[in-house]
């Protein structure tokens, strides 16, 4: 996050940064009030209040998360759960999939996902993928290899990717295919299995009661 961060900074994004797990966010009760009682506005008061509202003016939206058991983490749930009210209660049907319209939100916004695991395949971003489908995906597994010098040559590209997306979608709002392509690390089969391989050394090596 913060090599994408730095390049949106360099072409002079204004940046506000939130940590998910600090905030006082309430998971939705379907009680839809934001749609029918009070429009646009949850029945719930916490920090969705200001949130919600910076959220729906946002050109981007860079949202990120560890993958815990093949899922986003709870705390990123309860806010995504929470932007219901940034929806209309009308359905519509666009090329077979039905959708809700948008409301008071950005209609150019553009949201970034970005998520890292522990294992070394792409398998693990699946949840995360389908829960974002329409975003700019930013996968790493076993992104743990940042710690070695070794795992920070291999990823150069990566990083490097990244602080060219960050630039180029806060000038233009756009990110180049190739570049996309970059964010999401696919390790080869051989560095997958050397992976797992020195993974497992280290994890033996723990003195624990199995």
């Amino acid at each position: 996050m913060n090599r994408f961060l730095e390049g949106a900074s360099q072409a002079g994004a204004d940046i506000e940064r939130h940590y998910v797990t600090d905030l006082d966010i309430k998971g939705c009760v379907g009680c839809f009030n934001c749609w029918w009682v009070t429009p646009g506005r949850c029945s719930q008061r916490d920090d969705m209040d200001w949130l919600l509202p910076k959220m729906a003016e946002a050109d981007v939206l860079y949202l990120g998360t560890p993958i815990y058991h093949y899922n986003i983490i709870s705390y990123l749930q309860r806010l995504r759960e929470r932007t219901l009210p940034l929806a209309m209660p009308e359905m519509y049907i666009e090329e077979g999939d039905t959708h809700h319209p948008a409301r008071n939100r950005n209609e150019a916004q553009v949201t970034v996902l970005a998520a890292v695991c522990g294992f070394p395949d792409l398998v693990n971003f699946r949840q995360a993928k389908g829960l974002f489908p329409n975003a700019v995906h930013v996968f790493l597994p076993s992104a743990y290899i940042l710690g070695s010098e070794a795992g920070r040559k291999l990823l150069g590209g990566f990083m490097d990717a990244l602080e060219t997306a960050g630039r180029t979608l806060a000038e233009s709002g756009e990110i180049a295919d190739e570049v996309r392509e970059q964010l999401i690390v696919d390790y080869p089969e051989e560095v997958k299995q050397e992976i797992v391989s020195r993974y497992n050394e280290s994890s033996a090596s723990i003195n624990i009661d199995r």
